[in-house]
């Protein structure tokens, strides 16, 4: 395995945990017609919303995380491995990410109900699919700023 195939291969995880974030959103929406009763206004609403924001945190946010990744990729050395896509800690944050995703689907009601967790993975979807595109770029800027 050599640098672009790591680098290409954590942009498809990006991307494919995006879309499923984004699907499984929609899903959520979908139990917030049928279980809560939402309002078809308010559901349109909350999907532009998860969409715009998400988009801009991708930009501005996620993307800082794919730059310092892809750099990070660019400096290992060989041989390389799958695992490597990732740096450790950033496995962690994984876990935390899909327990708190499973917490706001179990306690949706605390949350404001299924509209606002569906919000919030359809945002967060949006974010990893446009921060992705990092991965995708060929040229090589100055390495991104370190993330405390």
């Amino acid at each position: 395995m050599n640098k672009q195939q790591l680098s290409q291969t954590a942009g498809c995880v990006w991307g494919i945990v995006g879309i499923f974030l984004v699907y499984r959103g929609m899903g959520l929406y979908q139990l917030a017609a049928q279980e809560q009763n939402s309002s078809q206004e308010a559901i349109i609403i909350s999907v532009v919303l998860g969409i715009a924001l998400g988009i801009i945190k991708g930009k501005f946010v996620l993307s800082k995380t794919a730059r310092w990744n892809r750099d990070r990729i660019d400096q290992l050395a060989p041989p390389l491995k799958i695992h490597q896509v990732f740096a450790g800690p950033f496995y962690g944050f994984i876990a935390g990410m899909m327990i708190l995703g499973f917490i706001l689907r179990t306690y949706n009601s605390f949350f404001g109900g299924y509209i606002v967790v569906a919000t919030i993975y359809c945002g967060i979807g949006m974010a990893l699919l446009a921060a992705s595109t990092i991965y995708w770029k060929n040229n090589r800027s100055a390495p991104a700023e370190e993330i405390s």
